[in-house]
């Protein structure tokens, strides 16, 4: 089985790549019917069930429920923390318009039935909001198996509905958890009893807690594992390198280093090589302790909503700079309006999140208006996939403090077929001789900057790569490599500091 998995709520996740259809039928039920499905839910959702689905293959109807779920009932935050029990029958879900998973599983399952479609409720365990790694004793987590053209499907209406940040519910509506098979499902989660696995080889619960947190867009974005995975929990004697597989082309992917212990990003622990198909990691912690690595990705191309930004980022900066795009006339007082009701402020949190509303196309299409003019061409990626890196006995790691690889530049993260052989590491010695080497088909020229001059590699004719052996001036700071696409112009890649 490849290493590999998710969960209801990203705590990390802060972009938004892009947003799913939702079903229109959601917004034009009746107000009568809607008014007695949260009055009455007994004699109401019958009527729901069938304005929903009239009309619609199986498919089209199982959508459908699921849009009006996530778009009606919102996770019950102050419940979860509290631990109390409540009831999560579809009738109290529906009365108070809040659930946990299992009251999600319970309207699903009801709905689903009233349809006439076949709908069972799966209890499990998950590598949701709060997994450390190990399993507890008992179910954490419920989910759907609903049975669509003669064969069960997977589906998690709670992790499509939003996400929790600290203790806040952030409303998302998403497919991710929608049609994922049950390959991919099992990843994430782990039902308590085997045969609800849908494989034809079970997991055991050994290797569910081995295998990495992934996210459902892992898949969606077109990733997959290669020969070297890592797992849940990676314990480090020296630098490690993992492999992973590009299934579908135009993705631009890095990486980046937390500090579980501090809460803060280490810069420069892990390199990204990118050689067409093959995306290749190498990753380093600095000290002893605990970490987390994340890869992130994103279309190449494609403009990312931030979904949330901090307090002072928004009031301080964004809100005056959208302002002043009013007074010069590039955006009106109707679309600066539009851009702050886009977002809603979360004080003891400390940041501003986006109110979601997928059915508010003008005021979404005048937010991300502006969003655009005040980031301009900045691209932000997805976390796609995260596991932790822990010292062995034997290693003290790179050193805090000091730069373990070289800095990227966005030009070198956009690249889709570049490797950089040598040197691989943040510092390079003054006065040193170094042999620089670079694997690329992205670049007919490849140089390094030193004083201010560029010198072109040599590249072999029979190979794509590029090799220079050059001296590190005494007096530089830093050099940088750059590359070429058409022999005239060059844009830097990386650069090395020096010391």
């Amino acid at each position: 089985m490849k290493k590999i998995i998710p969960l209801i709520f990203f705590t990390f996740m802060t972009v938004q790549i892009c947003a799913a259809s939702m079903d229109s039928k959601v917004r034009t039920v009746p107000k009568y019917t809607t008014d007695l499905v949260f009055t009455n839910p007994k004699d109401g959702l019958p009527q729901l069930v069938k304005h929903l689905t009239t009309g619609s293959s199986v498919n089209g109807s199982v959508k459908a429920i699921h849009d009006w779920i996530c778009d009606n009932i919102a996770f019950d935050v102050e419940l979860y923390f509290s631990g109390k029990p409540s009831k999560q029958d579809y009738e109290s879900v529906l009365k108070k318009k809040k659930a946990v998973c299992s009251g999600y599983t319970n309207l699903m399952t009801q709905m689903c039935t009233l349809a006439g479609i076949e709908a069972i409720g799966i209890e499990g365990y998950s590598k949701g909001f709060g997994y450390t790694g190990q399993l507890g004793s008992q179910p954490d987590h419920a989910w759907n198996a609903v049975r669509m053209n003669a064969k069960w499907q997977l589906i998690d209406v709670t992790w499509d509905a939003g996400y929790v940040d600290y203790k806040t519910y952030v409303k998302k509506y998403s497919t991710e958890w929608l049609t994922r098979s049950a390959q991919e499902f099992i990843f994430s989660h782990l039902p308590e009893k085997e045969e609800y696995q849908y494989l034809t080889k079970p997991v055991s619960r050994e290797d569910f807690v081995r295998e990495p947190y992934v996210p459902g867009i892992f898949f969606d974005l077109g990733l997959a594992f290669g020969k070297d995975a890592p797992y849940y929990t990676n314990e480090l004697s020296s630098a490690c390198n993992f492999d992973f597989k590009l299934v579908k082309s135009g993705l631009a992917v890095s990486a980046y280093l937390a500090d579980l212990g501090k809460g803060s990003v280490i810069p420069n622990a892990i390199w990204v090589d990118r050689m067409g198909s093959r995306i290749a990691v190498d990753a380093d912690i600095p000290a002893v302790g605990k970490y987390r690595a994340y890869i992130t990705a994103r279309k190449r191309g494609e403009f990312s909503v931030p979904r949330n930004f901090s307090i002072s980022e928004f009031e301080k900066n964004l809100l005056p700079q959208a302002q002043k795009l009013v007074e010069e006339k590039k955006i009106t007082a109707v679309e600066l309006e539009h851009f702050k009701d886009y977002y809603f402020k979360v004080e003891e949190n400390g940041r501003y999140y986006i109110k979601e509303d997928l059915f508010a196309s003008v005021r979404n299409a005048d937010a991300v208006k502006v969003i655009r003019l005040l980031l301009k061409d900045l691209a932000y990626s997805e976390n796609v996939l995260y596991f932790d890196l822990i010292s062995a006995e034997d290693y003290s790691g790179f050193g805090a403090g000091h730069i373990r690889f070289p800095s990227e530049y966005r030009t070198y993260m956009e690249t889709s077929n570049t490797h950089l052989v040598s040197p691989v590491a943040g510092v390079l010695q003054k006065g040193s001789k170094q042999l620089f080497q670079v694997e690329s088909s992205d670049y007919v020229g490849i140089a390094l900057s030193t004083g201010g001059k560029l010198i072109p590699f040599k590249k072999d004719t029979g190979t794509s790569l590029y090799s220079l052996e050059a001296e590190i001036p005494s007096d530089s700071e830093q050099v940088t490599v750059f590359g070429s696409t058409n022999g005239k112009n060059y844009a830097g890649l990386w650069f090395y500091k020096t010391e």
